[in-house]
């Protein structure tokens, strides 16, 4: 069964036309997401350089190859900042080097008359974007668990059958009648990037919805000071540590940390460096926090941290954190930090239990003049 050229080509528009408008209310939707915004570009770019294309059929050459090609580029050049904005990527002038390169070819009659020339070109331009695409997508695979695959598929696809028409399109011109004109591989082509338009800007939509998702839960989780993870994260989190020690029969220890005399610290140097006390605080912490523990902020000076470990280890984690930072002063601000910890004894207790012992060893630390370490049951406090 041969496929109609001219049915193609309305398809091809109507299905651009469609998803044009698609991606305009997307992104809209999103708050002018720029991702989206670029692909709406593309989209229309495309649009344009299609229904361009079939004035060749009027006997024009100009408007098709030179103008609708340049389009072209500059859709793919407008996927290209798509995938860079995904991937936090600056914009640069990448994207405007294909448009510039069809333009100034087409200057030499030898390349703006000759369909083989155009066509070679053509597919080189669309192998080379689509392989920066592919690399785009590849740097952020960590962050795109599930639209990953799809993506690398859909675009591994389209760069072979470019490559492919390298060596299959012979470039003749077609002598059917036809709203398009080139060579008679050209149905091919049209229906290539139907279905190429489609998956692709399917593909982008769930990607943005993927980081969304991904940004979204990351702020759940994290405080938006100090970047560490919150309350509802480390009780997440403890629930998994609990339960692997006791599958490894390990101890494990509940830790409390308090900034003393803190408010004297926001009074005194103000609260913007009190934050960065904060911070400085978090980033002690975070440096000697062994790789199995979970460290959260609890809210405004209180820490709190679970790490696998008998008392002994975690006594002299709790010193060599207090000890750092008795010798630090960040922007000349002298601070100290007031501990309490304890340990699970037996195979019932739970984070939660172990952090309310761990807050009575701290208030024992507090009460005992601060600047120590105490564990539960309270004993001697370290000075």
């Amino acid at each position: 069964m041969s496929l109609d050229i001219y049915t193609l080509f309305v398809c091809e528009l109507y299905v651009l036309g469609f998803l044009s408008i698609i991606m305009i209310f997307a992104w809209i939707g999103s708050q002018y997401d720029r991702v989206l915004g670029f692909t709406c570009l593309s989209l229309i770019f495309t649009l344009i350089a299609v229904f361009l294309s079939s004035l060749r059929s009027s006997g024009l050459h100009f408007l098709p190859v030179a103008v609708g090609n340049v389009m072209m580029m500059l859709a793919y050049g407008g996927l290209l900042n798509a995938f860079r904005r995904l991937c936090d990527k600056p914009l640069g002038t990448h994207w405007l080097l294909g448009a510039l390169l069809w333009a100034l070819l087409c200057c030499f009659p030898a390349f703006y008359y000759s369909l083989p020339k155009r066509v070679m070109v053509l597919c080189i331009a669309c192998i080379a974007y689509t392989a920066a695409l592919i690399q785009l997508v590849w740097q952020a695979r960590d962050t795109l668990k599930a639209s990953f695959w799809p993506a690398q598929l859909l675009l591994w696809i389209h760069l072979l059958f470019h490559l492919a028409r390298l060596f299959l399109d012979t470039a003749v011109p077609s002598t059917q009648p036809g709203a398009i004109g080139g060579s008679n591989f050209s149905v091919y082509v049209i229906l290539e990037s139907i279905l190429f338009v489609i998956g692709l800007t399917f593909t982008l939509l769930a990607m943005v919805n993927e980081r969304m998702q991904v940004s979204l839960k990351h702020a759940s989780l994290h405080d938006p000071l100090t970047s560490v993870w919150n309350r509802r994260a480390l009780f997440n989190e403890a629930e998994k540590i609990v339960a692997r020690c006791r599958r490894q029969n390990r101890p494990f220890s509940a830790v409390l940390f308090d900034l003393d005399h803190f408010k004297s610290i926001n009074d005194q140097y103000g609260h913007h460096q009190g934050d960065l006390v904060l911070i400085h605080f978090c980033d002690v912490v975070s440096s000697l926090l062994p790789a199995e523990g979970r460290f959260a902020r609890l809210g405004g000076e209180e820490f709190a941290a679970i790490i696998p470990g008998a008392a002994e280890e975690a006594e002299t984690w709790c010193e060599s954190i207090r000890l750092a930072v008795c010798a630090s002063q960040p922007n000349a601000i002298p601070y100290s930090v007031s501990i309490g910890f304890a340990t699970a004894t037996g195979h019932r207790q739970g984070f939660e239990d172990l952090l309310a012992q761990a807050d009575a060893a701290l208030y024992h630390a507090k009460a005992s003049g601060r600047n120590r370490t105490a564990q539960h049951p309270v004993t001697a406090a370290l000075s």
